[in-house]
């Protein structure tokens, strides 16, 4: 079973750009967005191929070790998906 996860960053000052960069060249981030709102980057991780032994510290090591490190982040929200909603389209171009 795959495991997705949405990661919300906080950056300190003008610095979203910048930081992007160096989220979407982490393990596991197939998507990086900056945005406006409470937060200013929205990275999707994906797990696609688990090996029975995965366990959320996996994905924990990589949001506190990988992404809170990087210089000018204050903070993160994870949020991990528990269902996919595919849109009609998407399903019939073989996307889902």
């Amino acid at each position: 079973m795959a495991v997705s996860a949405y990661v919300f960053v906080r950056c300190r000052g003008a610095t979203e750009g910048k930081i992007a960069e160096i989220i979407r060249t982490k393990p596991h981030v197939k998507r990086v967005d900056t945005v406006f709102g409470d937060y200013d980057i929205i990275a999707y991780l994906e797990f696609a191929e688990l090996p029975s032994s995965f366990s959320v510290a996996e994905l924990h090591h990589i949001v506190t070790e990988e992404i809170r490190t990087v210089e000018g982040v204050s903070s993160t929200s994870t949020h991990i998906v528990t269902t996919q909603h595919h849109l009609k389209h998407e399903k019939q171009r073989g996307d889902g």
